[in-house]
């Protein structure tokens, strides 16, 4: 079993996907009450998106051993990647009594929680995981966005500025901290944050839309024709904000 389960791994590192999954299969047969093959397919399966095999396999995973905190956090993973929200949270809170020191349980619940537009759980997960771990940037970015759907509007600004403290290079967060300064009232900050994002990300197209839009609002329509006209010629096909920057951009408003 160790032999196939090492094979298996070392055709991951390799990118043999289809090699390493026949590999834990393997291994799972030699030795079927040992959950640990399981747990290496599931995840597996999880990353190339092979979800309802992943599922499959975390769930036999558990069948040989209820109390794997890191198989039902991975399964929680991925019910959640299927929509299957409040199974989720079942698996994390499960996985978070077995370890209630797994930052990344509490986050992924959080994300959950933030599906279901239970915003106040949400935070209060996010809370949990920066206090478990103070480097989680993408704990620090969701929290912010729940507070600023709650309209907590100095909290999502906090938020925003430790993800980019503590994790540097994601566009995401100057963008989401821009979108609090507009709502302020803070246009100037708002146009500092979008150009930082895009000094990151330069064809993002949700910072190309609403930083045009803002300087549409502002009366800046060169640079607001400047940005529309980049995310329509860089933006993919089927992406949400092509509609309204072309739209913009005929009725210049």
């Amino acid at each position: 079993m160790i032999d196939h389960l090492q094979q298996g791994i070392l055709l991951e590192e390799a990118q043999r996907f289809q090699e390493a999954l026949a590999a834990y299969a393997l291994a799972s047969q030699e030795e079927p009450g040992n959950p640990d093959p399981l747990l290496r397919q599931g995840a597996l399966l999880d990353e190339v998106g092979d979800y309802p095999n992943a599922l499959l396999a975390f769930d036999k995973a558990l069948s040989l051993d209820p109390y794997n905190a890191y198989a039902l956090s991975a399964r929680g993973d991925v019910l959640s990647t299927l929509g299957r929200f409040d199974a989720a949270i079942e698996d994390f809170s499960d996985s978070i009594l077995i370890d209630p020191e797994d930052a990344n349980a509490y986050y992924n619940r959080g994300l959950a929680y933030a599906s279901l537009d239970q915003n106040e759980k949400a935070i209060a997960d996010f809370a949990t995981a920066v206090q478990l771990d103070p480097m989680h940037g993408g704990a620090y970015n969701n929290m912010g966005l729940a507070h600023f759907k709650t309209g907590a509007y100095a909290e999502a600004l906090g938020d925003f500025s430790n993800a980019i403290r503590v994790r540097q290079g994601f566009a995401c967060s100057f963008t989401h901290r821009a979108r609090v300064f507009e709502a302020l009232g803070e246009v100037n900050e708002a146009i500092d944050d979008y150009t930082r994002a895009l000094q990151i990300s330069p064809h993002d197209p949700t910072t190309l839309f609403f930083r045009g839009a803002l300087y549409l609002r502002l009366q800046e329509n060169k640079k607001a024709r400047e940005d529309f006209e980049l995310l329509l010629q860089t933006a993919p096909a089927d992406n949400q904000f092509r509609a309204l920057a072309k739209q913009k951009l005929e009725s210049g408003q």
